[in-house]
């Protein structure tokens, strides 16, 4: 790189680092763990082509604060966090970082939930361990521990780096359409500019990608919501594939569906309504395809995620016709950071057309949350007599938390929950159910 080149922040953040990792022993401390552990993974931080967890960096300055002579952690901490910043900004903001941070926030969670269960493992162990087994177990144990801490950090900064994305991208998005949307001044009026003509100009910063299908008017002509507009929606079709064979009628999370064999009345006109406004959003989706980058198929995702909850079904299966199958995870993603309340509406939505599938992938993405939001939404399942789905979503939250964390869902509604998470730890296994019942009870203490 010439001197007169400069460095974007990723590169900027990685010159850092090296000039960091220069001044540590490679063999020894924080530093010489991940050289041990990831060796591929730290020399891609160092070469930047990855941006390391922020976990990663202090382990790094808490190495260089054990140097002797160094008194600059502070300035030099300060100064890691604002390159870090900017970094992870530039990095996720390339194209294909979306999916990745969101590919990559999975195996955290799973890690996180691997984890935890690593650490009640060698706990029991260590309660019945003998003197020459106790030392090399509170040693595995302590090393169980900080990977189960690093996870859970690395969850975190991985939903704060996709809320960041999201964020700026709806602001991309927003000053695009505000330019799509101003009008050139180029006509004058008046008796002195009479028989004049004068011809109009496209201003120069729009291009020809921008002034194709420029205002949102057109994209409510695709083929596909014109044909909806036209004619009027057929009945839902009844599910089909080997995974509801003999089903129909009868949702397998335990809601039954009238299925006597007659014709299926007409659908009422809110659920035409739904199937409208579905297939115009994923014409336009289709159109941002065609057209532009994934920022924008993104904000539109995260658009129709919010609208009203029965249009969600439809939403999917239009996706699905339109060849946008792989934009169904992210659509789900986004239903499930829903409120409480939005959260419940959808996973009814689906649960009532059928789709059994993408309603559990949306509960087992909730368990995400903050316990307290998930028992919120277990509630609100409960309200609208979706005891099935509430079960689902507290076995989900059982599963991937630690016994006390999803003990703690109970004091929202003590009465209520507690009997819940009982049964749902006793669907997931005997053990699970002991543990549950164990927490529950310390807990009351």
């Amino acid at each position: 790189m010439s001197g007169t080149q400069l460095r974007d922040p990723v590169q900027e953040f990685a010159y850092f680092l090296v000039c960091l990792t220069q001044r540590l022993n490679p063999s020894a401390g924080w530093y010489g763990v991940f050289a041990r552990r990831d060796p591929e993974g730290l020399r891609a931080c160092l070469e930047g082509r990855d941006v390391p967890p922020w976990d990663v960096v202090e382990s790094l300055l808490y190495d260089l604060s054990e140097l002797p002579g160094e008194h600059a952690v502070t300035t030099a901490s300060a100064r890691a966090r604002q390159l870090h910043a900017q970094a992870v900004a530039v990095h996720d903001a390339r194209p294909g970082g979306r999916p990745a941070l969101q590919e990559r926030l999975q195996v955290m969670l799973r890690e996180e939930r691997r984890t935890a269960f690593r650490v009640r493992e060698l706990e029991a162990a260590l309660a019945v361990a003998g003197p020459r087994e106790a030392d090399r177990q509170a040693e595995d144990l302590a090393w169980a521990r900080d990977d189960h801490l690093r996870a859970g950090a690395r969850v975190g900064e991985l939903r704060a780096r996709l809320e960041a994305l999201g964020r700026n991208e709806g602001r991309r998005q927003g000053k695009m359409r505000s330019r799509r949307r101003a009008k050139p001044p180029a006509r004058p009026r008046g008796a002195r500019f009479a028989g004049l003509e004068v011809p109009e100009e496209v201003p120069e910063e729009e291009t020809e990608e921008e002034t194709e299908g420029d205002t949102e008017a057109e994209w409510q002509v695709e083929p596909a919501a014109e044909e909806y507009e036209s004619a009027p929606a057929p009945a839902p079709a009844a599910p089909r594939g080997a995974r509801f064979a003999g089903a129909y009628g009868q949702d397998p999370m335990g809601d039954v569906e009238p299925a006597d064999g007659r014709a299926h009345p007409a659908p009422a006109p809110a659920v035409a309504e739904a199937r409208r406004a579905a297939a115009t959003a994923v014409a336009r989706l289709a159109h941002l395809r065609a057209t532009t980058d994934g920022g924008l198929v993104y904000a539109e995702l995260c658009a129709a995620a919010s609208r009203p909850a029965q249009e969600l079904p439809f939403l999917i299966e239009e996706l699905e016709r339109a060849g946008l199958a792989s934009d169904v995870p992210t659509l789900l993603w986004e239903a499930a950071c829903l409120p409480p309340a939005g959260l419940a509406a959808a996973a009814d939505a689906l649960a009532a057309a059928g789709r059994t599938e993408d309603g559990i992938q949306l509960l087992r993405q909730c368990v995400s949350r903050p316990v307290g939001e998930v028992a919120q939404a277990a509630l609100a399942l409960l309200e609208r007599d979706r005891t099935a789905q509430a079960l689902e979503l507290l076995a989900a939250l059982v599963r991937s938390r630690t016994p006390d964390e999803a003990a703690a869902a109970e004091a929202v509604a003590p009465d209520t929950l507690g009997p819940l998470l009982l049964a749902a730890a006793e669907r997931v296994s005997p053990h699970r159910h002991s543990d549950i019942a164990h927490a529950l009870r310390v807990a009351h203490r």
